[in-house]
C-alpha cells in the first residue's frame, strides 16, 4: 500500500457535518464542545484526505485563476468511459453521458421531468432521500426479504406491485444502501425484465458501485441498455474519493429522446455542472487509480476488524459486497433511535440510526468504517460494551 489511510485529516473547525459539534448535538441530543473526544461513524463521507497527485493538479488547476462560464470539455467525458472500462469492463459512449449536479440531486430532477404526478416505486430499506423523490409523484414502497442476512427481491410480489398499482418508475439502489449488497446478474436481469414487460422507467442510483470490497463483482444496470432502453444510471466518484462536497456527477442513459428530453431541461432551468467539479471528476478518474487500489485494501481491513469484533455479540451483520458502511441488526433494541441517542451520550459513538432508511429498520443501524482504524476499533469496543449492557 502506498498511501497512508492510518493518518487522517483534521476536519473540526471547517464545517464538515460528520466533525461539527453543533450539527452533531442537533442530530444526537447531546452537549458536545468542538474540542469533545468522539467517534462519528454515521454520515456517508471518508476522513481520508485527498490523493497528492490529484490535490497538486487541483492547485494548479486553481491557481490559473479561470473559473468562469466553460464548456465541458472531450475530456471529461473520455475519463468516464474509460474508467467504466478499465475497472467494470463495460462500454459506454460519450453521447449517453449527461453531466450533472449531483447523484441525488439527478435523481431528484429525473423524478420531476419524467415521474411528476405518476406513480413510483421504491424497495426498503434504502437510503431515506429516495422517498423524498418518489413523493414528485405517487410514492409506493416494497419491502426487500431480508434471508439470512442478504436482502432480496420477491419477483412475484414486484410484479404484483408493478400491475396493481401501475407503476411508472422504478427508483433502485444499486449496490444496495444501507446493506452493501451488489445484485447479481441474475437478479438484476428479472428486475429489467419485469420492467421491461410493464414498461417501467428504472432509474438507479450507482454511486457505490466503485468501492468493491468482496469478490462479488459489481454489475452495473448499463449492461441491460440493450435488453431496455428505458434506464437511466446516476453516479459519479464523489463516494469513491471523497469528493462529495463539490456535488457534480453525471447520467448515462443510451436512450437519445431521454437524454435530450433531460439536457433541455437543465438548460431551461439554468442548471449546470461547476467547473472545479467537472474538472476533478476527470483529475481522479485519469490520476488517481493507485490511491483507490490502496483506498480498497484499507477498507476491506477496517471492514473485516469491525465484523470480527460485532461477532463477538448477538448481532446480525450484513456482509457488504461493496462500499465503507456496515449494516447491522441489534436484536435486544426495541427503539432503535433512543438506543443510538443514549450510545451518544453514554459513549461519544455516533451511529446512523436505521430509521433514516424509510422502512423495515428497526433494531438496525449503519457504521461507516471509512476512518483511522484505532479510532474505529475503539468507537467498536465502546459500542459493543454499551449493547451489551443496554436495558
Amino acid at each position: 500500500m502506498k498511501n497512508d489511510f492510518g493518518s487522517i485529516l483534521e476536519r473540526r473547525h471547517n464545517g464538515s457535518m460528520k466533525w461539527e459539534a453543533p450539527y452533531i448535538n442537533k442530530r444526537f441530543h447531546t452537549h458536545f464542545q468542538t474540542e469533545d473526544q468522539f467517534y462519528p461513524l454515521f454520515i456517508a463521507d471518508m476522513d481520508f484526505k485527498m490523493d497528492e497527485n490529484v490535490q497538486k493538479r487541483l492547485m494548479k488547476f486553481v491557481s490559473e485563476g479561470d473559473l468562469g462560464y466553460f464548456h465541458v470539455q472531450d475530456s471529461f467525458y473520455e475519463s468516464i468511459i474509460q474508467w467504466y472500462d478499465e475497472i467494470h469492463h463495460i462500454h459506454i459512449n460519450k453521447d449517453w453521458i449527461v453531466p450533472s449536479i449531483g447523484t441525488i440531486t439527478s435523481l431528484h430532477l429525473l423524478t420531476d421531468l419524467f415521474a411528476r404526478d405518476q406513480n413510483i416505486l421504491i424497495m426498503t430499506p434504502v437510503y431515506g432521500p429516495f422517498y423524498n423523490c418518489a413523493q414528485i409523484g405517487h410514492a409506493y414502497k416494497m419491502s426487500l426479504k431480508n434471508k439470512n442476512q442478504e436482502y432480496l427481491i420477491d419477483y412475484d410480489e414486484l410484479e404484483k406491485m408493478l400491475k396493481l398499482h401501475q407503476i411508472d418508475v422504478l427508483l433502485f439502489c444499486n449496490p444496495h444502501n444501507p446493506g452493501g449488497k451488489a445484485w447479481s446478474y441474475e437478479e438484476l436481469n428479472q428486475l429489467v425484465q419485469l420492467c421491461k414487460k410493464y414498461q417501467v422507467m428504472i432509474i438507479s442510483d450507482e454511486i457505490h458501485g466503485d468501492i468493491l470490497i468482496s469478490d462479488k463483482k459489481f454489475v452495473s444496470l448499463i449492461q441491460f441498455f440493450d435488453i431496455y432502453d428505458q434506464i437511466i444510471v446516476s453516479s459519479s466518484p464523489n463516494k469513491t474519493f471523497n469528493i462529495s462536497g463539490l456535488s457534480t456527477s453525471f447520467t448515462i442513459c443510451k436512450n437519445e429522446d431521454f437524454n435530450k428530453q433531460f439536457n433541455d431541461y437543465l438548460s431551461k432551468l439554468h442548471i449546470g455542472p461547476q467547473r472545479i467539479g467537472i474538472y476533478m471528476i476527470e483529475t481522479v478518474y485519469n490520476e488517481g487509480k493507485q490511491w483507490y487500489y490502496d483506498l480498497l485494501e484499507y477498507l476491506r481491513q477496517n471492514i473485516n476488524m469491525t465484523m470480527e469484533l460485532l461477532e463477538t455479540t448477538d448481532m446480525k451483520i450484513m456482509k457488504p459486497d461493496t462500499g465503507y458502511l456496515i449494516w447491522v441488526y441489534l436484536p435486544k433494541i426495541a427503539n432503535i433511535d433512543q438506543f443510538v441517542i443514549d450510545l451518544a451520550n453514554e459513549t461519544h459513538v455516533l451511529l446512523e440510526t436505521g430509521s433514516r432508511f424509510i422502512d423495515n429498520y428497526e433494531g438496525w443501524v449503519r457504521i461507516n468504517t471509512a476512518t483511522n482504524s484505532d479510532l474505529l476499533k475503539e468507537a467498536m469496543m465502546r459500542f459493543i460494551e454499551f449493547y451489551k449492557s443496554y436495558k
